[in-house]
C-alpha cells in the first residue's frame, strides 16, 4: 500500500467517524425513531443513482483544473490502484462522497478569500505545479486502463470502480486545499516572521552601534571637561606670555626699522655728497655781515658749458669760412658759370659746408639734452639736501615711538607748520605717513586755536573718505600743547610734482590715465550726501602708491558744501587761500564775495593736465603768487593758448577748453566732466 492509500483511508476513517458522529449525535438530541428507516432509503437511492454517479464523477472537472490553485491542490495526490471492497463499502463510499461534496463547497467559500491573498504568493510556482500535474494526469489514466482490464472475480463490479474513482477525484481535492491552505499560511507566516527576525535585528544592531557612539561620544565630553580647565590654564599662560612678550617684539620690531632707517640716512647722505662733486653744492657767500646761500655748479656742468663752447666757436669758424667763400665766387663773376667742373667744385664745398653746420647743430642738440638733464638732477639734489636738512633739525629725528604705537623713521617732507614723518605702525603692522602739526611757540593762543579747528575740520572731512583714490586718514591725536599728529596712509611712489620737475612733459596717454583717476576721486567727493570741494588740487598733492596708482591728498583748504546751498555754489569765506596757478577767475573776484562750487576743481584738474601736457602752466607759469595776484593775471585768462610741440590730440585740447571754460556758469561741474567721451576708455582705446 502506497503513502497515498495510506492517507486515503485515514481520511475516509476519518470522514465516516464523523457521519456516524453527526447522526448519532441528531439520533440522541432530537430522538428521532425512523432515523434508520431514512438511512436505508437513502442507501437505496444511492445505490440505485451508482451508474449515473460514475459516469457524471468521469465528466466533471477535477477541482486540480478547475482553480488557478489546481496544481497546488494535487500535489499531494499520487493515483494508485484501489483495492476491492463489498458493496456495503460502496453505499458507504457515496455517502462519504455526497458529504465531502457539502464539505468542498463549504470549505471552498469558506477559503475564497484565503486563495485570493496567497495568489501571488503561488504564481511564482505555477509552472512547477503544472508540471506534477501532468505527470499524475497521466499516471491516473494509466490507473484507469490497468482497472478496465482487471478480472472480474474480484466481487466488484464496474459501478464499484466508478464509485472509487469519483470518490478519489472528490474526497482528495478537499484534503490538498486544505492541506495547501495550511501550507500558504505557514509559509506567508514563516516569511513574515524572517522578515520581522531580520528588521528585528537590524534595528538591535543600530541600536547597539547608536549605544557605542553614545557611550564613546560621552566619553569624549569626559574627557574634554577635563581637558578645559588645562586648556584654559594654558590659554591664561599664552595670554600673559603675549603680554610679557609684547614689549620685547615691539622693541625688536622698532630696533629693526631704525637700523635699516639709519643705514638709509647713511646712504641718502653719502649720495648727496657724491652728487653734489658732480652736480655742484650750495656755498655761503658774504657781503659784509649778511651770510647768503649760493649754488657753485659741479665739474659736470662746467664740462657742459666748455663742450658747449667750442662747438659755438667751430660753428662761427665755419660761417666765417663759408662767407668768404662766396666772397670769392662772386669777385669772379660769371667765369665760373662758363666753367663747369669749378661750378661743381664750388657746389660740393658749400655742401661741405652745410654738413658741417648740421653736425655741429646736433651735438649742440645733445649738449643742450645733457644740460636738461643736469638740471633735473640738480632739482632733485637740491630738493634732497633740503629735505636732508630739515631732517637734521627736526626734534622728531630721534627714531620716536609716538602715542605707544607709531615708530618714526625717516622724514618724507616739510612745509608750511608740518613736517611728514614715514613711520611703522606696530600695532597693525604696516607702513604709515604722520604729519606732524607744529604751533609756532610765539602765536596768540586765538591763532593756535584757530589752526586747531581748522586741522580738525580737516581731519572730519577726510577721516569720511574711503575711494581707492583718495588717500586714507587712519588716526589723530596729540602730542604736547603745541603739536598734535594726524596718520594718512603711506604711499611709496613720488608725488605728481616730483614726476614733472623729473621729465619735462607726460605722453599723453600717461597723464590721461593720471587725469582720469583724479576725476573718479572728485566724483566720489560730489555723489556724497555733504560734497567736498577740494579748492587745492595741485601737483603737490597727487600722491602715486607703489603699483602707480594716483591718490588725491591734503584737505587742508577742502569745503563741505551743505544741502541748503543753491546751484551758483557757497560763499567763499577763505579768499586768498590755495595755489594762484591752479585757482579759476571767480575766486579772484574782490568786489563781492565769490561762489564757489565743483566748477573750482573742474578748472584746477584742466590746469595739471595742461601741465603734464607741455611741462608748464596755461597761466602765470613765470610768475610768483604776489605777482599773478598784482597783474590780475587769472582775471584776464580768459583764452588757452597751446605751443605747436609737443604734439597732443585735438580730443585733449578741447577737453582742456572746456575744463579752462572763463564763465563759470558754462563751465561744467564735476559729475557732468566725467562723463566726458575723452574721460571714457572703450575696447578701441
Amino acid at each position: 500500500m502506497t503513502k497515498f492509500d495510506s492517507s486515503k483511508n485515514v481520511a475516509e476513517a476519518t470522514m465516516s467517524d464523523d457521519m456516524l458522529v453527526h447522526f448519532a449525535s441528531n439520533s440522541s438530541n432530537q430522538s428521532d425513531q425512523s432515523l434508520p428507516t431514512k438511512i436505508a432509503k437513502l442507501e437505496a437511492r444511492m445505490v440505485g443513482k451508482a451508474s449515473s454517479t460514475a459516469s457524471q464523477q468521469q465528466g466533471w472537472p477535477s477541482v486540480s483544473s478547475a482553480g488557478k490553485f489546481s496544481g497546488a491542490a494535487e500535489e499531494m495526490v499520487e493515483p494508485s490502484s484501489t483495492s476491492s471492497d463489498s458493496d456495503d463499502d460502496n453505499g458507504g463510499e457515496f455517502l462519504i462522497q455526497a458529504n465531502t461534496r457539502k464539505r468542498l463547497k463549504i470549505q471552498d467559500d469558506v477559503n475564497a478569500d484565503v486563495f485570493e491573498r496567497v495568489e501571488a504568493v503561488t504564481d511564482g510556482r505555477q509552472t512547477s505545479l503544472e508540471a506534477v500535474e501532468t505527470k499524475n494526469n497521466v499516471d491516473a489514466n494509466r490507473k484507469k486502463s490497468g482497472r478496465g482490464r482487471g478480472s472480474s472475480g474480484s466481487g466488484r463490479g464496474r459501478g464499484s470502480k466508478s464509485n472509487d474513482q469519483t470518490k478519489t477525484q472528490n474526497s482528495l481535492p478537499a484534503s490538498d486545499v486544505s492541506h495547501k491552505d495550511g501550507r500558504v499560511k505557514d509559509q506567508l507566516h514563516i516569511d513574515n516572521s524572517a522578515s520581522l527576525k531580520e528588521e528585528i535585528a537590524s534595528l538591535r544592531a543600530k541600536v547597539a552601534v547608536l549605544e557605542e557612539d553614545l557611550r564613546k561620544a560621552k566619553q569624549e565630553t569626559s574627557e574634554h571637561k577635563n581637558l578645559c580647565p588645562q586648556i584654559e590654564k594654558e590659554l591664561r599662560e599664552l595670554k600673559d606670555l603675549e603680554q610679557q612678550m609684547k614689549p620685547k617684539r615691539t622693541k625688536i620690531i622698532s630696533d629693526l626699522l631704525i637700523s635699516v632707517s639709519k643705514a638709509e640716512r647713511q646712504e641718502a647722505r653719502l649720495k648727496v655728497r657724491q652728487d653734489s662733486l658732480r652736480l655742484g653744492n650750495v656755498g655761503v657767500s658774504r657781503a659784509g655781515t649778511v651770510l647768503t646761500e649760493t649754488w657753485e655748479d659741479g665739474q659736470e656742468l662746467k664740462d657742459l658749458i666748455a663742450q658747449l663752447k667750442q662747438l659755438t666757436d667751430k660753428r662761427e669758424a665755419i660761417e666765417r669760412q663759408r662767407k668768404l667763400f662766396k666772397k670769392k665766387l662772386s669777385d669772379k663773376g660769371d667765369g665760373i658759370d662758363a666753367d663747369a667742373a669749378l661750378l661743381e667744385d664750388v657746389l660740393i664745398q658749400d655742401e661741405i659746408y652745410k654738413a658741417r653746420l648740421a653736425n655741429i647743430k646736433r651735438e649742440e642738440e645733445t649738449i643742450l639734452r645733457a644740460k636738461e638733464r643736469y638740471d633735473l638732477e640738480k632739482g632733485r639734489l637740491v630738493r634732497e639736501m633740503k629735505r636732508i636738512r630739515d631732517e637734521d633739525g627736526s626734534r622728531f629725528n630721534s627714531f620716536q615711538i609716538l602715542n605707544h604705537r607709531y615708530a618714526l623713521l625717516n622724514l618724507l617732507g616739510k612745509g608750511g607748520f608740518s613736517e611728514v614723518y614715514k613711520a611703522f605702525d606696530l600695532v597693525d603692522h604696516r607702513y604709515v605717513a604722520c604729519k606732524l602739526h607744529g604751533l609756532n611757540a610765539g602765536w596768540s593762543e586765538e591763532k593756535k586755536q584757530s589752526y586747531i579747528r581748522h586741522a580738525i575740520r580737516e581731519y572730519n572731512i577726510h577721516k569720511t573718505l574711503v575711494h581707492p583714490h583718495i588717500v586714507r586718514l587712519w588716526d589723530i591725536f596729540e602730542i604736547d600743547h603745541n603739536t598734535f599728529c594726524t596718520v594718512l596712509e603711506y604711499c611709496s611712489g613720488k608725488d605728481l610734482d616730483a614726476v614733472l620737475k623729473t621729465t619735462s612733459s607726460l605722453p599723453e596717454k600717461e597723464a590721461r590715465v593720471i587725469l582720469v583717476q583724479i576725476f573718479q576721486g572728485l566724483t566720489y567727493m560730489n555723489k556724497r550726501t555733504q560734497k567736498i570741494i577740494h579748492y587745492d588740487l595741485k601737483p603737490g598733492n597727487v600722491l602715486f602708491d607703489e603699483l602707480g596708482s594716483a591718490k588725491v591728498t591734503d584737505f587742508g583748504l577742502s569745503k563741505i558744501v551743505e544741502n541748503d546751498v543753491g546751484s551758483q555754489g557757497m560763499e567763499l569765506t577763505s579768499q586768498g587761500a590755495g595755489t594762484y596757478w591752479y585757482l579759476p577767475p571767480e575766486c579772484f573776484e574782490l568786489n563781492k564775495t565769490p561762489l564757489i562750487s565743483s566748477k573750482v576743481d573742474v578748472w584746477s584738474a584742466g590746469v595739471l593736465f595742461y601741465q603734464m601736457l607741455f611741462g608748464k602752466r596755461p597761466f602765470g607759469h613765470d610768475q610768483t603768487q604776489e605777482k599773478i595776484l598784482r597783474e590780475d593775471t587769472i582775471i584776464n585768462a580768459r583764452k588757452v593758448e597751446f605751443p605747436s610741440k609737443p604734439t597732443v590730440s585735438n580730443e585733449a585740447k578741447d577737453f582742456i577748453r572746456r575744463c579752462l571754460t572763463y564763465n563759470q556758469n558754462e563751465r561744467p561741474d564735476v559729475l557732468t566732466i566725467a562723463q566726458d567721451p575723452y574721460l571714457t576708455y572703450s575696447k578701441k582705446q
